[in-house]
Formats: structure tokens, C-alpha cells, sequence
């Protein structure tokens, strides 16, 4: 399969159902602004206490929201909300997937914090250097700076594409309730073997749509949101090998794709 025929499936299980999905994604931005709109009434001084909550209930409330949304995709009946009390209900499981894959994805994001101190320090050093006429230390800072940002996009290369191993994290655990977080990020990672630039190319297909959103103020994305949701969750259907209700599915998925990719 290619991008094409996952929007297709996509537009078909949508069929009847742009406008319920959209109400969903609208009551799960509704929540977070009236968070900070409640958030207006307090002083300057619990600004952050405001941030931790958001912070500590984004992750649950968006593992609802995939859960609503893989429901709708499955024709099963579920109201705007849901996703709250579904969130929250997978507290647990929705962090420690989350934190598991921040645990496989440790090195890289180590390699990256180090690649912007040393091109901070590169930067500030090659400045006051040339402002205090120290060629020798100018050039040597400079030369680090290089260093830093050749590392940084290095860095930031490997984290992206390890990134995607663990993208299906969150579905496979909607699918397999009683499969433990860890089990998820791994079976996430065995699935996208192979797979990573199918999904990649999924995901980029939807550029255009995306800057027509944005020319909508935002408008677009209550339509947009649903319909790249359940492009990926064909696409998923289609590698793990589950396709009972996805109609087109035409081929085996490949593991050749960007096996050169690591």
C-alpha cells in the first residue's frame, strides 16, 4: 500500500462521521482552554502550578482521544467527552508508555542536549573572542560551533527516524488492552520494522492539508485531526496484519522499505 490508498480507507470509515469526530477533537481543545482560561483568574504565582497540570494530564487525555477516535473507527458508538474518563481511566498505562519510550529514545535525546551546549558555548565563545580581538581563541570556538551544529543535526536525524519505531505505541495499547506499557513500545517497535518510511511518507502527504488549515485559523484542523488519526490507524491495521474491516488493503507490508534508515 501507499500513502493514497491509507487516505482512502481513511475518507471511508469517515463516511458519516467528519462532523461527530470533529465534535470530539473540538471537546478535547474545549477542555485545555478552559484550563487556561480558569488559569486568567489566578496571579502570576501559579502559573506554573497551571503548567505541571497541563503537562501531567496531556499525556493521559491524548491517549483518550486515540482511544475515542480508534472506537469511531471501529463503528463502535461513543459520545464527544468520552475521551476523559477514558484518559484518565489509562493514566497509568498512558505515562508508562510514554516514559518507556523516552527510555529507548535516551541516547539521541542525550546527544542532542550535548550538541546545543556545545554549540551555545561555541557561539558565545566565537563572539566574545572576536570582540576582545583574540583571533587564535576566535577560531577555535568557531570551529566548535561547527562541531555543535554538524552534531545537533546528526543528532536530531537519529532521534526522528528512532522516533517512529515507537509511534504505534499508543495504538497497540488500545487494541491490547491488557498488554503492559512496555510490551506496547516493543511490539510498536517490532511492527514499524521495515515500515518507518511508509509511515513517514503518510504523515508528510498531509502537509498540504495542514497549511490549508492554518489559513482557516485553526478551523481546518477539527477536520484534519480525525482524518490523519485514522490514516494511521489503517496504517497500523495494515502492519500488524489486522484488516478485517479495512477494505484496502492490497499487499503484505514490506520490511525492505528503510531497513538502511537507523
Amino acid at each position: 500500500m501507499i500513502s493514497s490508498d491509507f487516505r482512502t480507507e481513511a475518507r471511508r470509515k469517515l463516511a458519516g462521521k467528519w462532523g461527530k469526530t470533529a465534535l470530539i477533537i473540538l471537546a478535547y481543545f474545549a477542555v485545555f482552554f478552559v484550563i487556561n482560561f480558569v488559569e486568567g483568574f489566578f496571579p502570576d504565582s501559579t502559573k506554573g502550578l497551571f503548567s505541571i497540570i497541563n503537562a501531567v494530564i496531556e499525556i493521559p487525555l491524548g491517549f483518550g482521544l486515540i482511544i475515542t477516535l480508534f472506537k469511531v473507527y471501529n463503528d463502535e458508538e461513543v459520545k464527544s467527552f468520552d475521551f476523559l474518563e477514558l484518559g484518565f481511566s489509562n493514566f497509568k498505562k498512558s505515562w508508562g508508555i510514554t516514559l518507556q519510550t523516552v527510555f529507548k529514545m535516551i541516547v539521541p535525546i542525550i546527544l542532542v542536549v550535548v550538541a546545543y551546549i556545545i554549540l551555545i558555548v561555541g557561539t558565545a565563545g566565537a563572539v566574545t573572542s572576536t570582540m576582545f580581538s583574540s583571533s587564535s581563541a576566535s577560531a577555535g570556538f568557531t570551529l566548535l560551533t561547527v562541531v555543535g551544529f554538524i552534531l545537533l543535526i546528526a543528532s536530531m536525524i537519529w532521534a526522528i527516524t528512532k522516533s517512529f519505531y515507537y509511534q504505534l505505541a499508543y495504538l497497540v495499547a488500545v487494541e491490547n488492552p491488557d498488554m503492559s506499557a512496555k510490551d506496547a513500545v516493543l511490539k510498536s517497535e517490532e511492527l514499524m520494522q521495515g515500515n518507518r518510511a511508509k509511515l513517514f511518507y503518510l504523515q508528510l502527504s498531509f502537509i498540504g492539508w495542514a497549511i490549508l488549515s492554518a489559513f482557516t485559523f485553526g478551523i481546518g484542523i477539527l477536520w484534519l485531526a480525525p482524518y490523519m488519526q485514522f490514516a494511521v490507524i489503517t496504517f497500523y491495521k495494515y502492519v500488524s496484519g489486522n484488516t478485517q474491516k479495512v477494505e484496502a488493503i492490497v499487499e503484505e507490508p514490506s520490511k525492505d522499505d528503510d531497513e538502511t534508515i537507523k
